[in-house]
């Protein structure tokens, strides 16, 4: 998890380091990543890639800008759809403001109330139990549109851009070809779920349904396509697949 504050009070920004931290142990979360800000153009210029995984504790007030958090909130859903916002600040009287910003804050904590832990712990719970329920089952991927959520279900498998070395095409479940802004090996880095079987594939093991040995070559659900597997890698596929205690035919 990856938690980006931005509050301006260094005092303030410390308690919620250690409360987070706190909290870290309490619910067991095993990687917490803390960033803090204390200016808006700073936190800005520093988002990361789209994620479930990010979290942002806003103050609303910074620097004497009693908007500053609300305006920082749009930029941050227009950048990222995934991530999840909560505000925390002493100006309670602006929880009805922050919709007009259409940031879709999971919650609105009171800075004035002694009830920051409790809440953020709740906050908490609620997103890693919602991200591992997601687990593995949806990837987010760059386009040259923006991002794509795409179901794991989905996929099939990867290959090269001929067209652009620096892209990979998507292969779906429902016939659908998407050009991705990311390269096999960038993908095999980002997402372990998938599996390299060959130069020019990165598939989706779930989806192997039988695997010749003889011809080396591999299928998938639903789909006729014979694909070919690197003849060093037939012991790491059989390796992943018993990982995975999927159905497989062996021929």
């Amino acid at each position: 998890m990856n938690v980006f504050i931005l509050e301006d009070e260094w005092i303030e920004q410390r308690y919620l380091d250690q409360t987070l931290r706190k909290i870290q142990t309490e619910l067991g979360i095993p990687d917490l990543n803390i960033n803090s800000f204390t200016e808006v153009n700073k936190l800005l210029s520093s988002l990361p890639d789209p994620s479930v995984d990010n979290v942002f504790l806003l103050d609303i007030e910074i620097s004497g800008n009693k908007k500053a958090g609300l305006q920082a909130s749009q930029q941050i859903r227009q950048h990222d759809p995934f991530a999840t916002i909560i505000f925390i600040t002493v100006h309670d009287e602006f929880l009805p403001t922050t919709y007009k910003f259409k940031s879709a804050a999971l919650d609105f904590i009171a800075k004035d109330r002694d009830n920051i832990p409790t809440q953020l712990k709740d906050d908490l719970a609620l997103i890693t139990q919602r991200n591992h329920q997601h687990t593995g089952q949806k990837l987010v991927l760059k386009t040259g549109a923006g991002y794509l959520k795409e179901a794991l279900d989905n996929i099939y498998y990867f290959e090269p851009n001929p067209a652009n070395s620096h892209q990979s095409m998507l292969y779906t479940t429902d016939n659908q070809v998407i050009t991705i802004n990311a390269t096999l090996n960038e993908l095999e880095k980002t997402f372990p779920v998938l599996f390299r079987t060959h130069r020019h594939y990165l598939i989706n093991p779930l989806k192997v349904v039988s695997i010749n040995l003889q011809h080396h070559v591999l299928y998938l659900k639903n789909n006729d396509q014979a694909y070919p597997f690197s003849r060093l890698r037939p012991k790491a596929i059989l390796t992943r697949l018993k990982e995975n205690e999927q159905s497989l035919k062996i021929i």
